[in-house]
């Protein structure tokens, strides 16, 4: 299945109110990268996401940020 930036970067935080808290918005502003500009992660949040990624050891690059991610689920 194929995830957009914006879905799989929710996913990886545990959704969307996980997210919001992680990086400091509120959870409407998340909610809507969803179906705002076909799932794109504003460029503006992009490094702060790495970055917070990287300390939480989540599996999100700048190429998921990007284009977004295939995933399996099993």
């Amino acid at each position: 299945m194929k995830l957009n930036p914006a879905e799989y970067v929710i996913l990886s935080f545990g959704g969307v109110r996980a997210t919001a808290r992680a990086i400091g918005y509120v959870p409407e502003s998340i909610s809507k990268w969803r179906y705002q500009g076909r799932g794109r992660v504003p460029t503006s949040v992009q490094e702060l996401i790495l970055d917070i990624a990287n300390e939480r050891n989540l599996d999100i690059t700048a190429m998921d940020l990007i284009k977004g991610r295939n995933v399996d689920y099993d």
